[in-house]
C-alpha cells in the first residue's frame, strides 16, 4: 500500500488551521500543525513532510525567515506560502528563497487543492528515486521506497552506462524514444545521480498545456499582463533555480516558445510575459520526445539551432519489442510492486499467462504493460495470475481506440435493454433512485470480484478508500463472514 502523504501547516491562526487540517485529513492526508517558526525547525529535523504550508506573518520568526532555515538544512519538501494581500513583494521573495508557490489570502479550494496536488506531485518527482542497475551487472537490486528501470538487454545496458557516464555532468540530454518506454524514468534516474539532486526537479509536459498558457507557466506573467492576470505569477523557471527542468515531448512546443527557450539556454535569462525586466535563471535541461526532431526540423516545425542546443548528450530507448526477454523481469517487478501497493499476495504468473505477454507485439511498450500487471493483481483471486486476467484487456486484443469504442457500444447496447426495467422498478419502489440502485450494486459486484479487498475495490471504482467505505455504510454492504 503507499504511504499516506503528510502535510506540515505552520499557521498561528487557529480557525485557519482548523479549515486547513479538516479539508486535508477528508483527502486522507496526515496533517501535522505547529504555531510558529521555531517549532516548525523542529518537525522538519524530527520527520520527513510531503508537502509544507507556511504562513508569512508568524510570531518570532517571520515565514521568509522560517523558510530560509527550512532550506539551509537541506530540505526541499515542497514549501507553498500563504501571504495576504498586501504583502505580493513578500511571496515573490519568498519564491526566490525557494518556495515552491504563493497563496494569497483569503484563498479557495479549489486553487487550494491544485497547487497542493502539484506540489505532492514535484515532491513525488524528487524524492522517488529512480534507480538502473550496473551497466555490467545483471542485478536490479535498490534500496527500499525507490523505482527501478528494468532491463537486461544489451541496448539497456548501453543506456544504463550512458546515464552512468553522464548524470553528473552539467550538460543538456535528448530522451528519445516510442510512447511508453520510460523516457520519464530515464530523465529521473539521471537527475537522482545528478549534482543537482538536492534541488528541484520539476517536469513540463509540453503536449498538455495549451498554447496560450504555456509561455506564462514557463516564464511567468506580471499582473495585468493579460486578461485574467490578477497576481504576479512565478513561472517554472524561476521556481527551479539551481535544479532540473525537465521537458517531456518537447517536439511538440510551439516554434515561438522554441525561440525563447533558445535564448535561455544560450544566455541563462528570460523576461516574464508582459515584463520590462531581464531575469536570469541557472536550469539544467533534459528533454524527451517520441518524434523524430530530424524530419520536424526537415518540415519546419522544429527549429534546428534549438534541435543541436538540446542534443549535446542524446540517448535513445528501444522499444519493448526489440527486447522481449525483459519481460519476465518486468512483470516480477511489477508484481512485487502492485502487491504493496494493493495489499495483494500475488505469487507468480503461470506459463500460459506468460505465453500470451511474450506474444503480444507491445504497441504500448513497458507503460502497456504495467497496465495489463496492475489490472491482473487487482483482478487475481488466488496467487496466481492467470491467462484470463490478460485476456479482456484492450492493450492485448485490438488496437486501443477500436476497443474503447467496441466497448462503449456494446456497453450501450446492455443500457438499452437494461433501463426500462431499472426505470419500473425505480417507479414501484419509489424510495429507492436508479443511481441508488445501479451505485450498489456495482460497488457490491466489483468487492465480490476483488475478494472483498477494499484497496483493489476502491482504485477499480476510480475511488478513494474513505469514499468507498462511505458507500459501504450507505447501501449496508458488508463483507461476508468467514
Amino acid at each position: 500500500m503507499k504511504d499516506t502523504k503528510k502535510i506540515l501547516i505552520v499557521e498561528d491562526d487557529e480557525g485557519l488551521v482548523h479549515f486547513l487540517s479538516r479539508f486535508f485529513t477528508q483527502q486522507e492526508y496526515l496533517v501535522t500543525s505547529c504555531g510558529d517558526g521555531h517549532q516548525a525547525l523542529e518537525k522538519v529535523t524530527g520527520e520527513p513532510f510531503d508537502l509544507i504550508l507556511l504562513d508569512y506573518k508568524m510570531p518570532g520568526m517571520n515565514g521568509l525567515e522560517t523558510l530560509r532555515e527550512i532550506r539551509r538544512l537541506q530540505v526541499k519538501t515542497p514549501i507553498i506560502v500563504m501571504t495576504a494581500y498586501g504583502t505580493m513583494d513578500t511571496a515573490i521573495e519568498a519564491m526566490k528563497l525557494g518556495a515552491y508557490d504563493y497563496l494569497v489570502k483569503p484563498f479557495n479550494r479549489d486553487e487550494l487543492q491544485r497547487l497542493a496536488l502539484d506540489a505532492l506531485e514535484v515532491n513525488r518527482l524528487m524524492t522517488e528515486t529512480v534507480s538502473f542497475p550496473a551497466a555490467s551487472s545483471k542485478s536490479a537490486a535498490i534500496p527500499g521506497g525507490s523505482v527501478k528501470i528494468i532491463g537486461h538487454h544489451r541496448r539497456m545496458q548501453e543506456v544504463y552506462k550512458l546515464i552512468g557516464q553522464v548524470a553528473h555532468k552539467d550538460v543538456t540530454i535528448l530522451i528519445t524514444g516510442e510512447s511508453g518506454t520510460g523516457k520519464e524514468l530515464v530523465a529521473r534516474a539521471i537527475y537522482h545521480h545528478s549534482l543537482r539532486k538536492d534541488k528541484p526537479f520539476l517536469a513540463v509536459n509540453c503536449a498538455a498545456i495549451p498554447e496560450t498558457l504555456f509561455e506564462s507557466d514557463l516564464f511567468g506573467h506580471e499582473r495585468g499582463a493579460f486578461t485574467g492576470a490578477d497576481r504576479t505569477h512565478i513561472g517554472k523557471f524561476e521556481r527551479c533555480h539551481g535544479g532540473t527542468l525537465f521537458f517531456d515531448e518537447i517536439g511538440d512546443m510551439s516554434l515561438s516558445t522554441q525561440a525563447k527557450l533558445l535564448r535561455l539556454l544560450q544566455y541563462g535569462e528570460f523576461e516574464r510575459v508582459g515584463g520590462i525586466h531581464t531575469l536570469h535563471s541557472d536550469v539544467r535541461i533534459l528533454a524527451a520526445t517520441h518524434k523524430n526532431l530530424e524530419e520536424a526540423v526537415e518540415q519546419g516545425q522544429f527549429r534546428e539551432d534549438l534541435y543541436w542546443r538540446l542534443k549535446v548528450i542524446s540517448l535513445d530507448l528501444p522499444p519493448l519489442r526489440d527486447r522481449m526477454e525483459d519481460i519476465p523481469a518486468l512483470v516480477e517487478y511489477f508484481l512485487e510492486r502492485f502487491n504493496e501497493e494493493y495489499q495483494s499476495s500475488v505469487r507468480r504468473v503461470d506459463p500460459g499467462a506468460m505465453a500470451c505477454l511474450k506474444s503480444h507485439s507491445w504497441p504500448g511498450n513497458v507503460r502497456e504493460l504495467e497496465n495489463c500487471m496492475r489490472r491482473a493483481v487487482l483482478l487475481s483471486m488466488g496467487d496466481i495470475v492467470r491467462e484470463e486476467h490478460f485476456k479482456p484487456t484492450p492493450e492485448l486484443t485490438t488496437p486501443k481506440g477500436a476497443e474503447r469504442e467496441a466497448f462503449l457500444a456494446h456497453i450501450e447496447k446492455r443500457l438499452d435493454a437494461l433501463v426500462p426495467d431499472l426505470l419500473q422498478f425505480c417507479n414501484e419502489k419509489v424510495h429507492e433512485s436508479v443511481l441508488d440502485v445501479v451505485e450498489k450494486n456495482l460497488i457490491l459486484k466489483v468487492l465480490q470480484q476483488c475478494g472483498f479487498n477494499q484497496v483493489k475495490g476502491a482504485r477499480l471504482l476510480g475511488i478513494s478508500r474513505n469514499t468507498l467505505r462511505h458507500r459501504m455504510k450507505k447501501f449496508q454492504i458488508t463483507p461476508p463472514a468467514d
